[in-house]
């Protein structure tokens, strides 16, 4: 697809979502990209904050700061409804404009200057209360022009002695990674910029494995460095290490570069990597790595990276054992958690519980390809829920489509109806009423989410069926309705992420109290919230707006403050009642319970149909093949070698349902023993 068609497309999409309100449309746009920069781990988190005053010079449209890392992102976007080309005088200006906000900032007589309802006080206050925190300033320029191809570097500098960096992301670059399918933009790190002969490595493969590996050390600065560069985009971003100090390992690896920095590579187990391509000389040293990838190893880069950045301290006798395994990208999915499950002694998490192959994921990912939503008002053809279960699946699902089928397809399965893992994180956190850890970030929220997932689905994994999958989406209808029209409200002066997750959760607190529950049903039946609900909700959100805003003493930023529990407390405690004409639609919670009961009972005939299907289509010679390797390796008890029989006679006897669940259990266990199918 030509640029031209993309941004018509996007377009289209921005609009959709901005209502049709011309005015929303760059805020959408900010939104939009802002959540795909998190997805790809450039952005840690964002706030919206559209704020611009001409006689000033002035703009900003969404920022965000780490106090972990001492990194404050500013970010301006520049919106047009027709395609443009986005040259060098334009990007200078722009730049200047946010970067003069900062400047300004930093003086507390510009916020002071300023009416508290004003939508720019709030940020140019907190950047001004946390200046002498900041460590280095990003300023990102989001863009639905075209970057100039004259343009070949931004050059950078300091403000006040702050380090500054420049990043632009036009719809070009966001076309080259959508429609590549990949996961994020290629990482390549060139070894050889930083010392001349590269790296010094061991081959720890012969040359006939199917990887390559390598063992390598690599200096403690480097690695800080790396971070320091790349940020979360050096994590394996199914299973994102937040930088701090908590726990036993990581205050005793601070206390060891503080006082032992010698024996940080004899005291620490090292970091486990990957990576897709490694360019090496006659396999002594490595020149550069494309798409580095720390896997296990988080907490260290964390201890590194504070040592020297935070808390100023000598890291140069620090260095760290490496092993590097280079994995082709159409095995990453398979290989990487494993990799990561494996070498994850450190924490006492299993890895898998936070990758996108886990069953949970693979499930709602199956349903949500096979059940139809109910046309909504205005519409002719039932329509997909798309889960985006692997980032770019998307768009991934629509590259080798033409024209015509790529329409169709869109009809399907509307853009406006596709969810990754952290919305489905966000809403279901939302309506389970815990709106201060949604308001911790996607990444934070989703890994708490993946936990309890994980609990649940060892406890009982039928729970997540077809009944939880379509009260999903009601849920997720519930918080993109509140997400859509709060812009639009009077009273509205920022914090739109805050208060559309503790209006969620104050309107499913309300239920609760009630003793009764939502009719999930009747909403799935029509894809829309009943008026009477939206108009509560709008009441509601005002009500959560003017709660959240009462920061107690000490505290100023507003979205630090809706992270504490406190803050829902407060919430919570907000004097408002159903109205009687929601309260009269609600059901009894048996008539739930029942339908909970029946759920659960469906989704366990399914699994049986589903794995006996599974062990037929595998047919006799392979579950032989496998009967042949058991024998050889002796991993399978009588019980398991018995039913494994039953799988290889099956021109005599079809496997019972709850037969061939077992066996596909056995094939499970066989593939972590090292069966290779």
């Amino acid at each position: 697809m030509n640029y031209e068609d993309f941004f018509q497309n996007y377009l289209q999409d921005i609009y959709a979502r901005s209502a049709a309100e011309e005015d929303f449309s760059e805020v959408v746009f900010t939104e939009r990209v802002c959540d795909f920069l998190v997805e790809h781990a450039v952005l840690e988190d964002y706030t919206l904050s559209a704020y611009k005053k001409k006689t000033l010079g002035i703009k900003i449209d969404a920022y965000n700061y780490s106090d972990e890392t001492g990194a404050l992102t500013l970010i301006i976007s520049d919106f047009h409804n027709e395609p443009q080309s986005l040259t060098k005088t334009q990007i200078s200006a722009l730049f200047r404009r946010v970067a003069k906000f900062y400047q300004k900032s930093l003086n507390e007589s510009f916020y002071q200057s300023m009416d508290e309802s004003d939508l720019g006080f709030s940020l140019a206050r907190d950047v001004n209360t946390f200046s002498d925190k900041i460590r280095k300033t990003k300023f990102l320029l989001l863009s639905t022009s075209l970057l100039s191809k004259r343009i070949e570097q931004i050059p950078e500098n300091d403000i006040d002695g702050i380090p500054c960096q420049y990043d632009i992301w036009d719809l070009g670059r966001i076309q080259r990674i959508e429609e590549s399918g990949k996961a994020r933009e290629d990482i390549v790190v060139d070894f050889t910029k930083m010392y001349d002969r590269g790296l010094p490595c061991l081959p720890a493969s012969a040359g006939s494995e199917v990887y390559e590996s390598y063992l390598l050390v690599m200096p403690g600065k480097l690695i800080a460095e790396l971070y320091d560069d790349y940020g979360e985009r050096l994590l394996e971003q199914n299973v994102r290490t937040f930088l701090q100090f908590r726990g036993k390992v990581n205050k005793g690896m601070r206390n060891t570069i503080q006082n032992e920095p010698e024996m940080f590579f004899a005291y620490n187990n090292g970091i486990t990597a990957t990576a897709e391509e490694v360019i090496s000389e006659s396999q002594r040293s490595i020149l550069r790595i494309r798409n580095l990838q720390i896997v296990n190893g988080g907490q260290t880069t964390a201890a590194l990276f504070n040592s020297r950045h935070n808390s100023k301290l000598d890291i140069s006798d620090v260095y760290v054992q490496v092993k590097l395994t280079v994995i082709p990208p159409d095995e990453t999915e398979n290989i990487v958690p494993r990799i990561s499950e494996y070498a994850n002694t450190q924490n006492k998490v299993s890895a898998a519980d936070f990758f996108s192959n886990h069953p949970f994921h693979l499930r709602i990912e199956e349903i949500s390809r096979r059940v139809w939503a109910p046309s909504s008002e205005g519409n002719i053809k039932e329509t997909h829920w798309y889960y985006e279960r692997v980032r770019g699946q998307y768009a991934n699902a629509q590259t080798k489509l033409t024209k015509s089928e790529k329409k169709e397809f869109q009809i399907l399965n509307p853009r406006k109806q596709m969810f990754t893992k952290t919305d489905l994180a966000k809403f279901m956190g939302s309506w389970e009423c815990i709106p201060h850890q949604v308001s911790m970030g996607a990444q934070k929220n989703f890994v708490k989410f993946a936990e309890k997932i994980a609990k649940g689905w060892s406890k009982n994994d039928q729970t997540y069926n077809e009944l939880y999958f379509k009260e999903l989406i009601v849920k997720a209808i519930f918080f993109r309705t509140v997400d859509r029209f709060i812009m639009k409200q009077p009273w509205y002066g920022g914090y739109k992420a805050n208060i559309v997750t503790y209006t969620v959760a104050k309107f499913s607190d309300l239920i609760n109290e009630s003793g009764k529950c939502l009719n999930f049903d009747g909403i799935w039946k029509t894809q829309m919230l009943p008026a009477e609900i939206e108009a509560f909700l709008v009441t509601l959100s005002e009500a959560v707006n003017d709660v959240i805003q009462e920061t107690p003493e000490g505290i100023t930023n507003v979205t630090e403050w809706c992270k504490k529990e406190l803050c829902w407390t407060n919430v919570k405690k907000i004097d408002i009642t159903l109205p009687e004409n929601i309260e009269v639609k609600l059901v009894s919670g048996d008539e739930r319970k029942q339908k909970v009961s029946d759920a659960r009972k469906v989704q366990k005939i399914d699994d049986g149909i589903n794995a006996q299907s599974y062990v037929i289509n595998q047919g006799e010679l392979f579950w032989k093949k496998l009967q042949a390797w058991s024998r050889k390796n002796k991993v399978f008890s009588f019980r398991e070698a018995s039913l494994l029989n039953v799988a290889c006679q099956m021109q005599n006897k079809i496997p019972s349902e709850k037969q061939a669940a077992l066996i596909v259990e056995i094939e499970r266990k066989a593939i972590v023993e090292g069966f290779k199918k």
